[in-house]
């Protein structure tokens, strides 16, 4: 009798559940297409390898710094907007919005990191952006920095690192691709509409309109495609740029975080950057007692110490 009961309540919870993410799903369909006409895009679009990418651009100087994203970011462009406003009256700042981010559009091309550094200046060179460039980049865009000033010495004039996640960090990171796939299937089905958005959105200046513009990016590319193929191409990207060396011809600034919201500890994740600029006298190394995103909560003094190290290092 209670075996009969139990396989009744699992009927009707597993039918409850099929019918809630149906209407879910469905909702977030009709949802999509309402917020596809309330979206603002900003930047300029350019074509490359057959599919749109964004680059926005604002301010001139005397030097033209590219903003380039962590993983899993809804929209570099307003993420970054605590350094590319201020840092715009002084230079020229770019954000590049890889396949999947922002306002580019989604791609299932390769995630190689060559790949991904190729479609970048690719997108430059469309957007009529030339260099040599000011490299600033987050978390897992530190990658894409290594390969850039191995391959391309000549395009790269500084590299600054917000919070890099080091070639080192990613042999020790453990993988999680039932989660991820997992995460990528909740996001298709429309699940995100439910967590709040702080769970996807750490820039907290930005105004009313441009967190309702945030939210309906993330709930569009999180996860994108090209996100999910780059989660499982980390290890391998790692792993492909950890022999490189910084030129010592190109100075670096590299901030590093308390290691809250990485999973590692604080020694550990400041010890990946100790042990990377140990045998580079061009690296300096700045830490920060705040998290992994600290560059919101922290803006001022990451913005003039940018500004400091470009003087410093005549640049300006």
């Amino acid at each position: 009798m209670a075996m009969k009961k139990f396989k009744q309540y699992s009927w009707i919870i597993f039918v409850f559940l099929i019918l809630f993410l149906g209407g879910t799903f469905g909702f977030h369909q009709l949802s999509l297409q309402k917020e596809s006409k309330l979206l603002m895009p900003i930047g300029k679009k350019v074509v490359v390898n057959g599919h749109q990418m964004n680059v926005y651009v604002k301010g001139e100087g005397p030097e033209t710094i590219v903003f380039l994203s962590g993983a899993g970011i809804a929209s570099p462009i307003l993420d970054f907007k605590n350094l590319s406003d201020p840092l715009s009256k002084k230079y020229k700042v770019v954000v590049v919005e890889r396949a999947g981010y922002g306002f580019s559009e989604d791609s299932d091309q390769s995630r190689d990191v060559m790949e991904v550094l190729s479609e970048t200046r690719q997108a430059l060179s469309q957007a009529e952006v030339s260099g040599p460039y000011v490299i600033v980049s987050h978390s897992m865009a530190s990658l894409e920095s290594l390969a850039w000033q191995e391959k391309y010495p000549n395009e790269v004039r500084a590299v600054i690192g917000l919070d890099w996640a080091l070639p080192a960090s990613y042999q020790d990171l453990k993988e999680h691709p039932t989660l991820m796939t997992l995460a990528y299937w909740t996001s298709k089905i429309g699940l995100l509409r439910y967590f709040p958005e702080s769970v996807y959105l750490k820039n907290d200046d930005l105004t009313d309109s441009e967190r309702q513009q945030y939210r309906f990016l993330a709930y569009k590319q999180l996860l994108s495609k090209a996100m999910l193929n780059e989660t499982r191409a980390v290890k391998e990207n790692a792993r492909k740029v950890s022999g490189f060396t910084i030129d010592s011809k190109i100075p670096v600034l590299l901030f590093v975080s308390n290691g809250e919201g990485t999973s590692f500890s604080r020694s550990k994740w400041q010890n990946y950057a100790k042990d990377f600029a140990r045998n580079h006298s061009n690296v300096q190394v700045v830490y920060e007692d705040a998290p992994h995103d600290f560059y919101h909560s922290k803006k001022e003094e990451v913005v003039s110490q940018i500004s400091s190290f470009l003087h410093q290092s005549r640049l300006d």
